[in-house]
């Protein structure tokens, strides 16, 4: 009978224990617990302060190249920057904050380029309108304005004054937004506007005319510079030895072909070309001893033919000086004809 209360007490002891260890473990459990969840919280708390500093950064940024752009003042800049910050102030969790940057933020610099290109291209149409040829123009002409990386093309270049062009380069050379940009501008009665494309197909007519444009300078260049066919009307003047030629100060040399030349020129010759050969700005006439050569090629004699293309009267005038004085002190002659219609080749480069 004594051996029954000391298994009771032993059974009791064993069942005290299991409940100490039970407690002990869900001690440790919940206090487990507790701090995953204030780890966890104060975590959250650090991202969210950390996203909230990023916003605050984008919008100083934000502010910084609307200053930067000169457009920090426009109305639609300034109430996008408000409602950036505002929405900011409204987000109580990382997720908002992330969307109100996304969103927002992204708002805001649309805006804010946006507004940079108007105040742009509004500067240059007011520096368009204010040219002197521009307000001179009666006839209705298209002002064609490309940048690409801070470069300016202005088409057609004779258009605008130099003063104009160079105002017009330091808008886009002082920043360095900008870097690509297409302005077209109509002219008509001294006015200057603004052409939009709207659509796709308005914008590749205009790409179109632009590319035509430059093929239709490119080309008066060449014609200009003699590497391609010139028409137009002139006249052609023969020159001729003496008739009795004695010796070979009656008989024509390159001097007197380089001086008739240049009188030409002078006189606003537009194009010439000397016993077919075309005239650039490297050409040569020189003598090789009774041959006359020009472009280092042989050309005919008596006579040597000249064409010029200009204004048939001034070219004739520019020439009395020269001609007179060949024909009283060499015995020279000349013969001129009118022409409506002159074709000067393409020069050629010697082989």
């Amino acid at each position: 009978m004594s051996d029954k209360p000391e298994g009771k007490l032993l059974l009791n002891n064993r069942f005290l224990i299991l409940i100490l260890f039970v407690l002990i473990i869900n001690t440790f459990l919940l206090g487990l617990g507790y701090y995953i969840f204030f780890n966890r919280a104060y975590r959250a708390d650090s991202l969210l302060a950390y996203k909230q500093e990023l916003a605050r950064d984008i919008s100083d940024y934000s502010y910084r190249l609307a200053t930067d752009l000169g457009v920090h003042d426009v109305f639609e800049v300034r109430d996008a920057l408000a409602e950036y910050n505002y929405a900011l102030d409204l987000a109580v969790n990382s997720d908002e904050l992330i969307q109100v940057i996304l969103n927002q933020g992204r708002k805001l610099q649309d805006i804010i380029f946006e507004s940079a290109d108007i105040r742009l291209k509004e500067r240059v149409l007011d520096a368009v309108s204010n040219d002197a040829r521009v307000i001179e123009t009666d006839e209705k002409v298209y002002l064609f304005i490309r940048i690409a990386d801070e470069r300016i093309t202005v088409l057609p270049d004779q258009l605008l004054e130099t003063n104009t062009l160079q105002r017009l380069n330091n808008m886009f050379t002082s920043g360095s937004y900008h870097s690509n940009q297409n302005i077209d501008i109509e002219i008509e009665n001294g006015e200057a506007r603004l052409l939009v494309p709207q659509t796709v197909e308005e914008q590749m007519r205009a790409l179109t005319d632009d590319l035509n444009s430059a093929r239709l300078r490119l080309h008066e260049i060449r014609v200009q510079a003699g590497f391609a066919e010139m028409v137009g009307p002139g006249i052609t003047l023969y020159v001729y030895d003496a008739e009795e030629a004695q010796g070979s100060s009656s008989i024509a040399h390159d001097a007197d072909i380089r001086d008739i030349v240049n009188e030409l020129f002078s006189a606003g010759a537009k194009g010439i070309s000397v016993g077919g050969e075309r005239l650039i700005t490297t050409s040569s006439i020189r003598c090789t001893g009774p041959l006359i050569m020009v472009n280092y090629h042989q050309v005919a004699t008596n006579p040597v033919v000249i064409e010029a293309i200009g204004e048939p009267e001034l070219l004739i005038s520019g020439l009395k000086i020269i001609t007179n004085e060949l024909e009283a002190r060499r015995g020279l002659t000349f013969e001129v004809n009118y022409s409506g219609f002159i074709k000067l080749p393409a020069y050629l480069r010697s082989e």
